[in-house]
């Protein structure tokens, strides 16, 4: 009876497990193709060689591979070589054509058992696609290569490989990596073009020959010029035409001495955006005095975002007569100039001097010290040459020193110096700054150095302000790298812009009565 009853919980317990595993199903990633020399699969010349090596993740297990070829020369060939005589290649299925692509290929395509069940696979084409050449291809023909992936979970993905032929001689551009400005160029020539060269630049600007690498291939790449700043640290700036930048209109030509036998023009994807770059995105925030009452302070964040914060927001903001905070002022202006930050040089309780600023960063505020923390993520996409500010300021003598400035003395009645600048960072953590009435700790200066505690510094752009301006001005801050192939790593810090009425605003010393205001901002490619 003890045995039977055993057998019966068993039983229960398989039919439970059963059903748990039928309701919850493992969840697999649906399957994913990568083309690194062509990231956007956008269509190609038609060259030898040429780079189509797609990797294609299906974590679930590959089921089905079929490739389907739509092309008027080698699509007959295909035909040849499967088992119903179509185009479409069965990579899995299909024991006749593997086969006959194994003798045709060396076994460098994989198929069959190089695919079913696998969770990773190269699937390089290289070997293949410049075989249409070989094949006297139509001028100006298209050559279309599908990429159907199914998964052991019944998830399907395709995509489409162009290839073009433009005849004789032709030229392309593909595969822009943005954050290390290359790109490739495909070239196709005629046995008549005697001293083939390769010329690339901005369109209506100066072209730089391109020399092909050691592997016979055209990477347009960004060339740097080094030099030391006023710290004695290392940096590289961007020569003027040479790489390839977000949003910017190329020509790629094909020369034969002086002629050009080939040309094409490429534009490159649309780089990043600054968030709530022209300030017109506002709301308000709750924040806590030392008595424990709550006011509504006014931010430059839309509702629901935090990219922004600033040091004496709760000692700027204006109140009506109940108490409640006037909407929209003094950061974010009234009247004409609505939509634009208003940095102001405060006097704390009049005494305590600080100064106006923003950053993207967060502010916690404690008694008669605050502390900013610095850096916020950011999905760099496209590296930027430069950051365009439009900014009116007014900068004045300093009249006010903190009893911790080390330099006060030499500080007293000089002209102050208002700061902007932009750093590009890989943290694993926001960098605190406290200031008050108490020594600051934690001040940094990414012209000083290359790293602090919680990353590395990968480059900035910076501008010093030393008068002022009766109308807005419009500056590009030109980026210095300490590291040109360095990108933050997903989910770090990424990113820091700032804003100061006064340099030494950490120590307390500078102009009382400076205001800066800020009214837009772009990257610069």
């Amino acid at each position: 009876m003890k045995k039977i009853l055993n057998l019966a919980v068993a039983a229960v317990a398989a039919m439970v497990f059963l059903s748990c595993n039928k309701d919850n199903p493992a969840v697999y990633a649906a399957p994913e193709m990568e083309w690194a020399a062509n990231p956007d699969f956008s269509a190609v010349e038609l060259a030898d060689p040429m780079n189509v090596n797609i990797k294609v993740k299906a974590e679930a297990g590959i089921a089905s591979f079929v490739v389907r070829v739509d092309s008027g020369v080698l699509s007959p060939v295909i035909s040849g070589l499967t088992s119903d005589n179509s185009s479409d290649m069965d990579l899995i299925g299909d024991t006749q054509l593997i086969s006959a692509l194994d003798a045709l290929t060396g076994g460098l395509l994989p198929a069959g058992a190089k695919l079913s069940g696998k969770s990773e696979v190269n699937f390089d084409l290289s070997s293949l696609v410049p075989m249409i050449l070989v094949l006297s291809p139509e001028k100006g023909s298209d050559h279309i290569f599908t990429l159907e992936v199914t998964d052991m979970a019944g998830q399907s993905l395709s995509r489409k490989l162009v290839f073009h032929y433009g005849g004789g001689n032709s030229i392309s551009v593909s595969g822009a990596d943005l954050w290390h400005n290359t790109a490739s160029i495909q070239v196709s020539y005629s046995e008549t073009v005697a001293s083939p060269a390769v010329f690339f630049g901005k369109k209506g600007g100066e072209m730089h020959e391109v020399k092909a690498g050691t592997d016979g291939k055209y990477v347009v790449a960004p060339e740097y010029e080094k030099s030391v700043n006023a710290a004695g640290l290392e940096e590289f700036s961007a020569k003027e035409g040479t790489g390839v930048y977000a949003s910017a209109v190329y020509v790629a030509e094909l020369r034969d001495g002086e002629d050009v036998v080939a040309s094409c023009e490429y534009t490159a994807p649309e780089g990043d955006v600054i968030p709530n770059s022209g300030m017109n995105g506002w709301s308000f925030r709750k924040w806590e005095d030392d008595s424990g009452k709550l006011w509504n302070i006014t931010y430059p964040n839309p509702d629901g975002e935090s990219f922004w914060d600033s040091g004496n927001n709760a000692f700027l903001e204006q109140y009506e007569e109940d108490g409640t905070a006037k909407i929209f002022t003094p950061l974010c202006m009234q009247g004409e100039e609505a939509g634009t930050a208003l940095l102001s040089a405060r006097m704390v309780l009049g005494f305590v001097f600080a100064p106006g600023n923003m950053y993207t960063g967060d502010f916690v505020y404690s008694g008669f010290s605050g502390t900013a923390y610095f850096g916020k993520e950011y999905d760099w996409t496209a590296r930027p040459t430069g950051m365009r500010v439009r900014y009116k300021a007014n900068v004045g003598i300093v009249d006010k020193t903190g009893s911790y400035d080390p330099d006060k003395d030499s500080w007293s009645g000089k002209q102050d110096v208002s700061r902007i600048y932009a750093a590009v960072i890989d943290w694993n953590a926001q960098h605190a700054v406290s200031s008050g009435m108490s020594q600051p700790a934690g001040m940094w200066d990414p012209c000083l150095q290359t790293s602090v505690d919680e990353g590395v510094i990968i480059g900035y752009a910076s501008m010093d302000i030393t008068s002022s301006t009766s109308d807005y001005v419009t500056e590009d801050l030109m980026f210095h790298w300490y590291d040109t192939e360095a990108k933050p790593a997903d989910g770090n810090y990424s990113i820091v812009i700032s804003f100061s009425t006064s340099n030494r605003g950490d120590y307390l010393t500078g102009c009382s009565t400076n205001t800066m205001c800020i009214d837009g901002l772009e990257w610069v490619y």
